[in-house]
């Protein structure tokens, strides 16, 4: 006799299990074709400049962080680092609308809510603006 397990995979109260209802708890929309998560790896590595810095690293500021809110110029911040998301909003499996609640802010709260075991280190490797910037601004009393 075989011994199987009575535990069902995924677990019943896996993120992985979608629910009897077939809905999961996260929206999906239907993407264009062309643009599955492997059209997206294979367009990140194309070598087209996804930050639209060529290259180049920088430190981005709170207030630089804000001026990237808009579906063509999207920056996001996760865990410190901050992501040119623009080329992404047509390949993200929840949709434009969704990736937008997080342009121009920190949106790890939010990714984290959604999809915390995601590799967006490795998704979005090319499209790696910077890092926040830790610098205190410190204000100084003149005397007189």
């Amino acid at each position: 006799m075989l011994n199987v397990p009575t535990q069902s995979f995924p677990a019943p109260s896996s993120q992985q299990r979608v629910s009897p209802s077939g809905q999961s708890g996260r929206n999906k929309v239907a993407l264009k074709p062309g643009h599955s998560l492997m059209d997206w790896i294979r367009f990140a590595k194309s070598g087209k400049d996804l930050t639209g810095l060529r290259g180049r690293l920088i430190e981005v500021t709170e207030e630089e962080l804000q001026k990237h809110n808009r579906r063509e110029d999207c920056w996001t911040c996760i865990r410190g680092m901050v992501y040119n998301v623009s080329a992404y909003m047509d390949y993200h499996p929840g949709g434009e609308e969704e990736l937008m609640k997080a342009a121009g802010v920190d949106g790890t709260e939010l990714f984290d809510q959604v999809h915390r075991w995601v590799n967006y280190e490795s998704m979005l490797k090319e499209c790696l603006v910077g890092r926040m910037s830790t610098k205190e601004v410190r204000l100084c009393k003149v005397w007189h």
